[in-house]
């Protein structure tokens, strides 16, 4: 029997859908609905941040929906960036990616999870979605550092060369993002008073296999490649949007942030102040030079 929460998490999501699918036929500011779902995701991650400090149950409970107000902000968003139709194409390709290598990661015998598993008996259902948010934030502050200093995205019309080489570039530098978020995630996540997942082996990094974090980088490389390959050689998208506003990337730095706070938090909790120390050194770099990218090409405007 399906939970009240869930049910209302649920219906964020639905809600979330609804505003795409209606948003031309009722002429809607969807730039209004990305700031609301914003907000109410700020509101949640807060409550479920202070939720390690206070007893408070309303706390839990609003902190509870983060996670359908994530995939609700997220859906918004790249709808506005990329359009419906490029949006459910990022979503597949790097859904796909996302599973493919939990699920292949657990059958080799790399890890298994400790809570509840949905798809074929292995991986969680949050996980893979999980890869999605990981996956299009780090797109999108890739396409900041490339916007802010005055570059522009890979198109058929570069010389192949330079297609090919900027395409590698670009994705390389969101596999970094990604694999700096993962610096202090996987750490907290296999502490032995969390165990969300247990490697067999262990690994030389607070318990975690080097291997994993070359999996973090190729799965968000060859994901975003693709996407960036197809956006490259793909005609003007008809369901394209007008330019989102000046706070669009602002959303994506603060929610990159949030990731931080949520694993410095719990890693706070577990006494291992060095991975509070780490994760800040590999990811505040990426957030410097965001908000740095962010100044210039409003300067420029």
């Amino acid at each position: 029997m399906i939970s009240l929460g869930l049910l209302i998490g649920l219906l964020i999501i639905i809600a979330a859908i609804l505003i795409l699918i209606l948003e031309r036929p009722l002429n809607l500011n969807i730039n209004f609905y990305i700031k609301l779902f914003f907000i109410l995701f700020l509101v949640a991650s807060f409550c479920d941040l202070l939720s390690y400090f206070s007893s408070l149950s309303i706390l839990g409970i609003v902190g509870s929906f983060n996670f359908f107000l994530t995939i609700s902000f997220i859906l918004l968003h790249s709808s506005s960036v990329l359009g419906n139709k490029k949006t459910v194409i990022f979503f597949i390709i790097a859904f796909i990616f996302g599973l493919a290598s939990e699920l292949l990661s657990v059958l080799i015998g790399l890890y298994y999870y400790t809570i509840p598993n949905f798809f074929f008996g292995l991986v969680p259902f949050a996980t893979p979605i999980s890869w999605i948010f990981i996956i299009y934030v780090s797109y999108i502050l890739a396409n900041l550092f490339l916007f802010g200093f005055g570059g522009e995205k890979p198109k058929k019309t570069d010389n192949l060369w330079y297609l090919l080489g900027s395409l590698i570039l670009i994705s390389s530098i969101s596999g970094f993002i990604a694999v700096n978020l993962d610096m202090i995630l996987d750490p907290v996540s296999v502490a032995p008073q969390v165990a969300q997942w247990v490697y067999y082996g262990g690994g030389p990094y607070f318990g975690v296999p080097i291997s994993n974090y070359i999996g973090w980088f190729e799965v968000t490389v060859i994901a975003i490649f693709i996407f960036r390959f197809y956006e490259a050689f793909s005609p003007s998208s008809t369901d394209s949007k007008p330019e989102i506003d000046k706070y669009s990337y602002l959303y994506i730095i603060i929610l990159y942030i949030i990731y931080l706070l949520f694993n410095a938090v719990k890693a706070y909790n577990l006494e291992k102040i060095e991975y509070i120390l780490i994760g800040v050194t590999t990811m505040a770099p990426f957030i410097l030079i965001g908000l740095l990218a962010l100044m210039l090409n409003k300067k420029r405007r």
